[in-house]
């Protein structure tokens, strides 16, 4: 059963003024996300690639009671994220929490300005590159919090190290999946590599909900509402019971033990290389 919006409230520690920031936040989970962030206190910041739909859903929050700012930028344009990082690093003393929420599913093989395939440069490689950027000042302990949205259908995916970006073979479920297993990789690596007192990284499968992603792009109705698709990010970015936890997998706010392949060493750290190459951190 998911807790009630009074469970949330009464179990939450979160002070008022701590800042979140929450990707893809103008509509669907993401706002719904935000949305029930903002209940807990919290003063969010909603991010999205137009600046009318920011806008709205900020507006949003704040006719619901809550504070929010919003941020502009395309993770599609790695020097779109790290202008955002910038911005991010200016207008904010620190940021407390980062859901990387934002995601495509793309039916056709596009290419981005940066060379690699949309779908793997949106759902992976621009949160990786947006949270290494904002653990370099911004987003710090004590108790800061990264969660990043997954999903089921990593559990079909792959990791393609030969041919990342599916120049031969494309399938929109597959670089989906793909991307979603890179979700995972990437939070038990990040994990390894972070002390949780500088901060803390979790993933999550949100559930099955009649998104614009999923009826879109799956051409599929989910059985979940919104707010339940929501939940397990709100938990993980609120709740007291998560406190120094990190480097693990939930569904429907309890841990839960993710596909095989999610689990290899070795990928993920092939990964974190291949990343840091082609986001040019090293």
């Amino acid at each position: 059963m998911l807790p009630t919006w009074e469970s949330f409230e009464e179990k939450s520690r979160m002070a008022d003024g701590r800042i979140v920031l929450v990707t893809g936040a103008t509509d669907g989970i993401g706002l719904r996300t935000a949305l029930d962030i903002a209940r807990t206190g919290a003063r969010l910041v909603v991010h999205g690639r137009s600046p009318a739909r920011v806008d709205k859903a900020r507006k949003t929050i704040e006719e619901a009671g809550g504070r929010a700012e919003g941020i502009t930028f395309d993770f599609a344009s790695l020097a779109s994220v790290r202008q955002g990082a910038e911005e991010l690093a200016r207008r904010f003393p620190r940021l407390d929490v980062l859901v990387n929420n934002a995601g495509v599913y793309m039916n056709e093989r596009v290419v981005t300005e940066d060379g690699q395939e949309t779908t793997f440069q949106v759902n992976h490689l621009g949160p990786f590159l947006l949270t290494n950027l904002l653990l370099k000042g911004t987003l710090t302990g004590p108790g800061a919090r990264i969660i990043n949205v997954s999903s089921i259908a990593h559990s079909r995916g792959r990791m393609s190290f030969e041919d990342p970006q599916l120049a031969r073979g494309f399938s929109p479920y597959g670089a989906y999946a793909q991307s979603k297993l890179a979700n995972i990789l990437f939070t038990f690596e990040l994990a390894e590599r972070l002390p949780a007192e500088q901060a803390t990284v979790n993933c999550l499968h949100p559930g099955v909900v009649s998104t614009k992603l999923l009826t879109e792009g799956f051409g599929m109705q989910g059985n979940d509402t919104v707010e339940e698709a929501a939940a397990t990010s709100v938990y993980l970015a609120t709740s007291p019971e998560v406190e120094g936890v990190t480097g693990r997998y939930f569904v429907r706010q309890r841990e839960a033990s993710p596909a095989p392949q999610a689990q290899d060493t070795g990928a993920r750290r092939r990964l974190w290389e291949l990343s840091e190459q082609l986001c040019s951190l090293r």
